[in-house]
């Protein structure tokens, strides 16, 4: 198969990463993926959205249109304008695409919330994969700790809001004060728009340490020195960090929204404090006390969750696996 999937290097986050490994993965298997138009393909891929140009010269040429979607913007995010951000992904869901490949369960409920319902939805739940053999427990650690006994909660992100990053602080000084404070927060990623002036405000807040933009390949060294992985992001639809960090044996301490209940089993690979409704209209309501008795319980019991994270990564999470099963949906498609 010859596989069009309209890229822009300008993107930053999940959308680089999947891309990245989409076309590896498939290269592997025998395909062609571009991401500049070749004179001739088999089947435009796009991440949400693409140039009206290409979709409208795939239908002229009946070449099957795929759609994978992620989360939407909703009120609580975006204010006033969301359905204009979301309108250009309405219309092609809804006039243009042949087939649907939501992220998780959670990726179609927003879809069919905010983009709307298709009477006629062929689809598939296709995970986000990551590639065993570089995010595993077993490799390089980078030394973090300042003590044997000290404590490493650790998280990366491409932060753009402060409601993914503040909580976290707010939780890890309720912890400091029921716990004790030999431990070290250390944070991972970039900063842009709403959340550029945290790290310079933050700088000397409990024990915390920024580390900035890390390499993707380098994540795994700074995964295995640590002993929690935390997470507090509004709704997300299957964040690929969360995936890695338990590829890496990372228990995950997060929030049971967006697709997390369907990555983290609570009790197993992490633990997860409820919230109440979708949070889509306004801003959620988070115990973060309740958030750092969990950090503590996958402290005191980190070998077991670590074992368990590792396993459900094998099970569900490998990029084999989301590979096989993109190439599955792709095949069945009319023309190709």
């Amino acid at each position: 198969m010859k596989i069009f999937l309209p890229f822009t290097p300008t993107w930053i986050g999940g959308s680089v990463t999947f891309s990245e490994k989409f076309k590896r993965g498939m290269e592997r298997r025998g395909h062609q993926v571009f991401f500049q138009k070749p004179k001739e393909y088999d089947i435009l891929f796009l991440i949400v959205q693409a140039p009206f140009k290409y979709l409208l010269e795939a239908k002229k040429e009946n070449i099957p249109i795929v759609q994978r979607l992620d989360g939407t913007y909703y009120w609580s995010v975006s204010g006033w304008k969301y359905p204009l951000y979301n309108l250009k992904a309405r219309i092609i869901r809804n006039i243009f695409t042949d087939f649907t490949v939501y992220q998780s369960k959670y990726s179609k409920y927003c879809a069919e919330k905010f983009l709307g319902k298709k009477r006629n939805d062929p689809s598939a739940i296709i995970y986000n994969g990551v590639d065993l053999d570089c995010f595993s427990p077993e490799g390089e650690a980078i030394n973090l700790r300042d003590n044997n006994e000290q404590k490493i909660f650790f998280t990366v992100s491409a932060f753009r809001r402060p409601d993914q990053i503040i909580p976290i602080f707010e939780a890890v000084k309720k912890y400091q004060e029921r716990y004790g404070s030999n431990f070290k927060l250390v944070i991972a990623g970039t900063f842009s728009g709403r959340a550029t002036e945290i790290p310079e405000k933050y700088k000397n807040f409990n024990n915390t340490v920024f580390l900035g933009k890390i390499e993707n390949e380098a994540l795994p060294k700074y995964e295995r020195e640590a002993d929690v992985f935390l997470f507090t992001h509004l709704n997300p639809p299957c964040p690929n960090n969360i995936i890695e960090a338990l590829a890496c044996g990372l228990p995950v301490c997060g929030v049971a929204d967006g697709a997390m209940p369907e990555l983290v089993i609570p009790g197993e690979n992490g633990l997860l404090i409820k919230t109440k409704g979708d949070a889509f209209w306004k801003p959620r309501d988070l115990n973060l006390e309740a958030f750092a008795n969990n950090l503590r319980t996958l402290i005191e019991n980190k070998q077991t969750y670590s074992a368990e994270c590792r396993r459900e990564a094998q099970k569900k999470f490998s990029l084999e696996n989301m590979i096989k099963k993109y190439e599955e949906s792709f095949q069945q498609l009319p023309s190709v």
